[in-house]
């Protein structure tokens, strides 16, 4: 006997799980998916949880709309001893909208994370509706998998059940005792997986089908000398990594910057991977990524630009003190004074920078420092409160102004640089270059700035979702044409919403799930009238707990500070007060542009 059950073990650990209902222990990978609500969810982020069950939801199927009562009940008996509950939608034909419907209709008040490419339900073999699995957060191992009860069946139920599959397959797990594996197929409304059946019966091009999905979302970062950690400069390095490229898709890592693509308003230049294309990339993928014969390799073709600045020349060029990088450990925040030397007010339309080296320069926040800043020795050092004109991130674009706007800069001002390092392995030294570019004359226009933000504030020890929100009173119209949300390394997420003077409210933005490492500026596709009156929110959530990876030290308490051991809750925006033109500030006639004024 003891024999059988070994060889059971090993079964169960090693072969595939398409042996439905004889594998109980195969492993899944880790996938991250949004809800029915935005939020965003990863399964290994419920690690701290002894399992999670995930319930497969159809809309209109009736044997699901039944079964949902008795999850709850279970649910409810089981979610505080360290189990959670999800449902989770793969039906093609049912998308955000009608999923929120069905939820509000038959009060499912469970997460529903909506499969929109169909892959997680793929890599868990999923086949109908009403199936559960239960799942090991920890080592991703279905533990569990079949129908709720034996009560529902095809156009019958019972009124009671005899056997209760799913609380017997808990009580195993919370109890360390074995998990029955003799359970029958839980019945359900069949799922279609139109993806998979066409790719199933055609070939996926490299040169046609994947090389234009890298080459619009990926590769203005992953070529040489790109910010990128490898470059996809041919098939075969494609071929190589192809393997992690799944892992970072699958689980929403890549690409960086993602928003909520279902809520707000439309933003330009977002980087998104749609579902078709994701499952044309994981398909190849999972084929072994191969280029068919005689097929010509795009990525090789490509050619990059060396120049340094996105926007062409520009007019002022200034190079930072080098900056010294030791191979490793925490390097805080640096303040770096740039002198530009100006005998004469400016105007600027533009500001880059040229990061001398990618892999270590994390982010820069450029603060403009008058004369009678200057001559009083003050700077707030980065708490949202300077006169900030621009910045650099990983990914992050040049920063622009639109509409023929810009921004002053008085004679003898300088730039103060807030910059942030990390290490890289290796000792290094940093050269970046600022470069600035003005307006021939006087703009017609002001671009201003602001911050929805909150300073005071505590997250306690392994909490995983502290909510904050700052607010920005308008006090005048103003049109918005950017917002940038900054936390540190325990930002969750964070959302813009404009409630306007009437009392009605929008979101503008959802930012899932924030990335320390990705400081985007998300620039609105039209800027938007903001009526005098109202309240510009930020409201997002910090993750202090030790499922967050980023987080240095879940044990102790975080409140507002500059370093990235402290945390920083800021809104970041950009503006344009109606109004607000050159002559509205009485200045005097700006000069014409002096490319030889840099240095």
């Amino acid at each position: 006997m003891k024999f059988y059950r070994l060889l059971l073990v090993l079964l169960a650990t090693s072969l595939p799980m398409t042996l439905y209902g004889a594998v109980q222990a195969a492993q899944v990978g880790d996938f991250a998916l949004l809800d029915h609500q935005g939020k965003f969810h990863q399964l290994s982020w419920y690690d701290d949880q002894k399992a999670v069950v995930i319930f497969i939801q159809g809309n209109g199927c009736p044997i699901a709309r039944n079964g949902a009562l008795t999850l709850k009940a279970i649910r409810d008996d089981f979610a505080e001893q360290g189990v959670a509950f999800f449902m989770l939608n793969p039906q093609p034909q049912d998308d955000r909208d009608s999923i929120s419907n069905e939820a509000a209709e038959f009060n499912y008040d469970f997460p529903i994370l909506v499969d929109e490419s169909q892959l997680v339900a793929e890599s868990l073999g999923v086949d109908r509706t009403s199936e559960v699995f239960v799942i090991d957060p920890k080592t991703l191992r279905v533990l569990y998998r079949g129908p709720i009860d034996d009560r529902l069946g095809y156009e019958a139920q019972k009124p009671e059940a005899q056997n209760h599959y799913l609380r017997d397959a808990l009580t195993a797990v919370l109890s360390g005792t074995v998990v029955a594996t003799d359970t029958p197929e839980a019945p359900g409304c069949l799922i279609s997986f139109p993806a998979r059946d066409k790719y199933q019966k055609s070939t996926i091009s490299y040169a046609d089908d994947i090389a234009p999905i890298l080459i619009e979302n990926c590769v203005s970062c992953h070529h040489d000398s790109g910010i990128a950690p490898w470059s996809m400069k041919d098939h075969k390095m494609v071929q190589g990594w192809s393997r992690m490229m799944k892992e970072v898709l699958m689980t929403r890592r890549m690409p960086p910057g993602q928003i909520d693509m279902h809520v707000g308003k439309s933003i330009k230049d977002v980087i998104e991977i749609t579902p078709a294309e994701l499952q044309m990339l994981v398909y190849w993928i999972d084929a072994g990524a191969s280029m068919g014969e005689g097929e010509n390799d795009p990525l090789s073709e490509l050619i990059f630009s060396d120049s340094l600045f996105s926007l062409g020349e520009p007019d002022l060029i200034y190079t930072v003190p080098a900056q010294s990088i030791p191979a490793t450990g925490l390097i805080d925040y640096r303040y770096i004074p740039v002198e530009l030397n100006l005998d004469e007010d400016v105007w600027i339309k533009a500001i880059e920078f040229a990061p001398g080296d990618r892999k270590v320069l994390h982010h820069i926040i450029a603060y403009l420092q008058s004369p009678a800043d200057k001559s009083t020795g003050g700077r707030d050092e980065g708490d949202g409160r300077d006169d900030s004109i621009g910045g650099f991130a990983p990914g992050r674009q040049a920063d622009a102004f639109r509409d023929d706007s810009g921004r002053l800069i008085r004679k003898g001002s300088n730039l103060l640089l807030q910059m942030h390092y990390t290490t890289s392995g290796k000792e290094t030294i940093d050269e970046t270059t600022v470069g600035i570019y003005l307006h021939d004359k006087p703009p017609k226009y002001v671009m201003s700035g602001g911050v929805a933000g909150q300073r005071r504030f505590m997250v306690p020890p392994h909490a995983k979702e502290h909510e904050l929100k700052g607010e920005m009173m308008i006090e005048s119209d103003a049109y918005l044409y950017a917002m940038t949300p900054h936390m540190h390394f325990r930002g969750r997420y964070m959302s813009y919403s404009a409630q306007y003077p009437d009392g009605t409210s929008e979101l503008l933005l959802s930012v899932p799930k924030y990335n320390f490492n990705w400081q985007f500026s998300y620039h609105l596709e039209e800027p938007l009238l903001l009526p005098a009156g109202t309240r510009l929110v930020a409201h997002g959530a910090m993750d202090n707990s030790a499922q967050n990876p980023f987080n240095p030290n879940p044990e102790v308490p975080v409140v507002f500070g500059l370093q990235t051991k402290h945390e920083m809750f800021f809104g970041f925006n950009t503006l344009r007060y109606v109004g607000d033109t050159p002559a509205s500030l009485g200045d005097s006639e700006i000069p014409e542009k002096n490319p030889s004024s840099g240095s």
